[in-house]
């Protein structure tokens, strides 16, 4: 798999790939990160890649021809702009582009496993007051971490490449790892069940007796039971109300 990310801070975002499981997956091939400088394809030699709002307001504008070139570098596709549907030029190529955007879709475990099993993944890293409205065209959908706002789209498409990365075969070392998490356990999305391990006794706190005999089928059902009462506390948003 390769993810791409388009942004205008290169620094912010290597490092990151640069420790832990995702650079042991990219040591191994089992994806590549391709890092974009947007600069490099600014409208002239001072590096504009933004403008001023049409109407007025505050802050700075990423422009449309410049994002679009460095798309259509990446796809190295004829995505012309008087397409009406430019983005079905590269959809048979399992290719997803995606933009970080506060205005986006929640990022969650189902759609970090949709992106995993992709062929490329394109992130673009909004930035100052947003896009041009016209990038939307070139897109397959925005993405959000969350409710609230960033100074630009790094940390997102950061942690976008590491949710998607962990899912794809043989990275961990114990796939299994991926089926029994939060949001993951045994296909319901619930929390992931309390874990402990040694001391056995810590200050007058115990490990749960039943997970010392090592009877498993009854370890099982305690962690599946515990595992609806963590999402019954802390997440019942993600319970189905008809089960």
């Amino acid at each position: 798999m390769k993810i791409s990310i388009i942004t205008l801070f290169p620094k912010m975002i290597s490092g990151f790939f640069e420790e832990s499981i995702v650079k042991r997956a990219i040591k191994k091939k089992l994806v590549e990160i391709e890092i974009i400088n947007l600069r490099d394809f600014a409208i002239d030699d001072y590096g504009t890649v933004d403008d001023r709002p049409y109407g007025g307001g505050a802050g700075m504008i990423l422009r449309v021809d410049v994002i679009y070139k460095a798309i259509n570098k990446i796809t190295n596709d004829e995505l012309r702009i008087e397409d009406k549907n430019p983005k079905s030029v590269i959809r048979n190529r399992k290719i997803r582009i995606i933009l970080t955007s506060p205005k986006g879709k929640i990022l969650d475990q189902k759609k970090a496993q949709e992106y995993s099993q992709l062929n490329h993944l394109i992130i673009i890293a909004g930035h100052y007051e947003g896009v041009d409205e016209r990038v939307l065209d070139f897109v397959d959908e925005e993405v959000s971490l969350g409710d609230f706002i960033m100074t630009g789209g790094e940390i997102t498409a950061s942690a976008i490449a590491d949710a998607v990365v962990r899912l794809i075969p043989r990275v961990l070392k114990k796939e299994e790892a991926t089926l029994k998490e939060t949001f993951s356990i045994k296909g319901e999305n619930l929390l992931e069940y309390p874990q402990y391990t040694r001391p056995e006794e810590f200050i007058g706190k115990k490990v749960p007796e039943i997970l010392l005999k090592g009877d498993h089928k009854k370890i099982e059902k305690w962690r599946m039971k515990k595992a609806l009462e963590e999402t019954r506390k802390k997440r019942p948003d993600l319970l189905d109300p008809n089960k």
